[in-house]
């Protein structure tokens, strides 16, 4: 196997995208975040960001993406797993000695951190952190919606967004801050933040990661004791109809399978399953 390694998002997506793009929503973190990099290769930091495409002759077997600070993503296309971690890992090794951790296909993360951390790698721990199941949504189905309307957010909303945001994190991830995605500000900036409104605001969704086809849809969190009245559902429905209607085809959603409740929510909705994600924390 050749592991090619670029410092250009550019060239990685000249040679890792097209590959990566015959299952989209599956690649959309991957595939969003360089697209994001192509156009600021320092979007997420002063380091330099890194790509590289694992490719079997000229086939793609997998990918890997890492915008230091943050941690390692990694996309499975094809072939054994196991043999594919292993190389990462080495490659990766020599690379950089103490990388946070691992996102990415489940399979391939889940033998990457444990690789990662075998005895030869002196002192690291891989901390599983959550179990994630990354859905598709074409067309969102006739659901209820709740008293209230979608508003697109104005900087008038950054503290309440902030606030979300910080709620939303401690929700999924416990105190988990290393993702290249907890810039509340930025979505803002680019409208990409929606709130529902029941006379007052009640419930927050995001949408972010443009690929060529699709958006991914996060940050979804309503306050505890607004919980339980359909807000969310209402929120993310009428964002989904917003990416649809400008022209995406699809979107993108990314949940903790430790909440069954959100998960049952979100197909109810229209959200399809594609694949799972898994997610690690290296302790040093």
């Amino acid at each position: 196997m050749n592991l090619q390694f670029f410092s250009s998002a550019v060239e990685f997506l000249s040679k890792a995208g097209k590959p990566l793009a015959r299952n989209e929503a599956k690649s959309g973190l991957i595939l969003g975040l360089a697209k994001i990099v192509a156009d600021d290769p320092h979007r997420y930091g002063s380091a330099d960001p890194w790509f590289c495409a694992a490719l079997d002759g000229n086939a793609l077997r997998a990918a890997a993406v890492r915008t230091p600070p943050y941690k390692v993503l990694l996309a499975h296309v094809s072939g054994d797993a196991a043999a594919i971690a292993g190389e990462l890992a080495e490659a990766i090794s020599k690379k950089e000695r103490i990388i946070p951790g691992v996102t990415g296909d489940k399979e391939l993360a889940e033998k990457f951190a444990a690789l990662w951390s075998e005895k030869q790698r002196v002192g690291i721990k891989a901390d599983f952190t959550v179990n994630q199941r990354i859905y598709k949504l074409t067309r969102v189905d006739d659901v209820p919606l709740s008293p209230g309307h979608l508003h697109r957010a104005t900087e008038a909303d950054l503290p309440l967004i902030k606030q979300w945001a910080d709620g939303f994190h401690k929700d999924t991830h416990g105190d988990e801050r290393n993702s290249p995605e907890n810039d509340a500000a930025f979505y803002l900036s680019k409208g990409w933040v929606y709130l529902w409104i029941d006379e007052k605001p009640v419930s927050m969704a995001m949408k972010s990661r443009p690929t060529e086809n699709g958006m991914a849809v996060g940050y979804v969190y309503t306050p505890a004791d607004l919980r339980g009245r359909g807000y969310a559902s209402s929120c993310v429905a009428g964002l989904c109809r917003d990416i649809l209607k400008s022209g995406y085809k699809f979107c993108t959603l990314y949940t903790n399978l430790a909440n069954p409740v959100s998960n049952a929510i979100y197909m109810k909705i229209g959200f399809k399953p594609v694949g799972d994600s898994i997610d690690f924390t290296f302790d040093v």
